[in-house]
């Protein structure tokens, strides 16, 4: 064999090892008691548990079979040739897990942790001349005002108030990402009606629609949306202080067109629906109240993101006040990185009815839950603007791993 024809068979073989490599997950969890085949190059690579027990795991042409049995970890290897070492995968095998999946228009309301700055601005005093109390005080937009003069004040009424009442220098608490700092400001009287002014625009909560993805029968825990609730001026994610979900019926529809995303209008009610615990990039979290749990609805197996295949889907939600339908979607993209985030899972909405009514994936649709092969394999998250027949889908195992952390 000439030397070039070594060097190009070395090159392919490096080449099928590098493509192997990569397209192996680093890590796998898979329920007990499941199957699943993972497919990977036949390349004269073997695969191997590295210690005795109830699953196991076999290599046949271009694929690798796991028959899961017992919770625990475990690792395999693969090795070419059976003696080279190529990748160790972890192997999780988990408990089944079960919840109810739901689909129904919630209201979402946010009281934050502490007062979000949305904005500094200037202050007029009443000669004209211009002051920057809260920019040369250190603060900026995305803080948080956690307290006045050591006074937790939980409203942007409270606070404009307290600085009208002391119209003198007071000290700020201040949270900025995961530190905390204090400083002094000045306030600085206006020209506006002699108003004490510090520069200062701030949020206390906020409030919109989503979709209830699921819940767990016995303890009423839930997870919803998806997705973080953000500030609309700051993009920052709303810190909870308290908040809850509140009953909501659509009542209207703006369809979604491309570069223009559509939206479900609601209308709240008084009735509280659960507190709100957590909120943050892969959704909102905590606990239904009692009577909302329905005890005649049967729960069903949630995937875990191993066991979501490309291929037709249905999601859960409301989009006209009607009740909870089905609706029919392709799965057409799974992430194969092992990166946790909510666009795991790519949606193609193929329903005619939902596409008449919506003109595809709508904001309020957030949470809808996405069934497969009567499995909830995820939750719709986000549309694409430019097609808004298709978004972006959480898995829903990323969903409840947030909610076991929280607990």
């Amino acid at each position: 064999m000439s030397k070039n024809k070594i060097l190009k068979c070395f090159f392919v073989f490096f080449v099928l090892n590098f493509l192997l490599y990569f397209s192996i997950p680093s890590q796998i969890i898979l329920p007990e008691h499941s199957q699943l085949s993972i497919k990977a190059l036949p390349i004269g690579s073997f695969c191997q548990l590295t210690e005795e027990c109830s699953t196991t795991i076999e290599k046949a042409d271009n694929s690798v079979r796991i028959n899961s049995q017992n919770a625990g970890e475990y690792e395999y290897s693969y090795r070419l040739f059976n003696t080279i070492p190529i990748k160790q995968v972890n192997v999780s095998v988990v408990p089944k897990r079960y919840v109810i999946p739901s689909g129904e228009t919630i209201g979402v309301k946010i009281y934050t942790k502490g007062l979000l700055v949305i904005d500094v601005s200037a202050v007029y005093a009443k000669d004209m001349t211009e002051h920057f109390p809260a920019r040369d005080a250190g603060i900026a937009v995305g803080d948080r005002i956690m307290s006045v003069d050591g006074i937790e004040l939980k409203t942007n009424e409270e606070f404009a108030q307290y600085i009208n009442s002391v119209k003198t220098k007071v000290k700020l608490k201040i949270a900025r990402d995961d530190t905390e700092f204090e400083t002094e400001i000045t306030p600085v009287m206006s020209n506006d009606n002699d108003i004490y002014k510090v520069g200062l625009w701030v949020r206390d909560s906020t409030a919109g629609i989503g979709t209830l993805t699921c819940y767990d029968l016995q303890t009423g825990e839930y997870a919803a949306l998806g997705h973080a609730i953000c500030d609309s001026d700051t993009g920052e994610i709303m810190t909870v202080s308290n908040g809850g979900l509140i009953n909501c019926k659509v009542v209207s529809i703006q369809k979604a067109q491309s570069g223009k995303p559509g939206e479900l209008t609601g209308a709240f009610s008084k009735e509280s629906v659960g507190s709100i615990s957590e909120n943050n990039e892969f959704g909102i979290y905590g606990t239904l109240n009692e009577e909302y749990i329905d005890m005649s609805k049967k729960p069903i197996e949630a995937a875990t993101r191993f066991q979501v295949k490309e291929g037709e889907a249905q999601i859960l939600c409301d989009v006209d006040g009607n009740g909870v339908k089905s609706y029919s979607v392709d799965i057409v993209k799974i992430s194969k990185s092992d990166v946790i985030d909510n666009k795991g899972i790519v949606i193609k909405v193929t329903d005619n009815e939902l596409l008449e009514k919506t003109g595809g994936i709508v904001q309020g649709m957030s949470g809808s839950p996405i069934i497969q092969n009567g499995r909830i394999v995820g939750a719709v998250t986000h549309v694409f603007v430019n097609d808004p027949t298709r978004g972006y889908g959480i898995f829903i195992e990323n969903m409840l791993s947030e909610a076991e952390k929280i607990k």
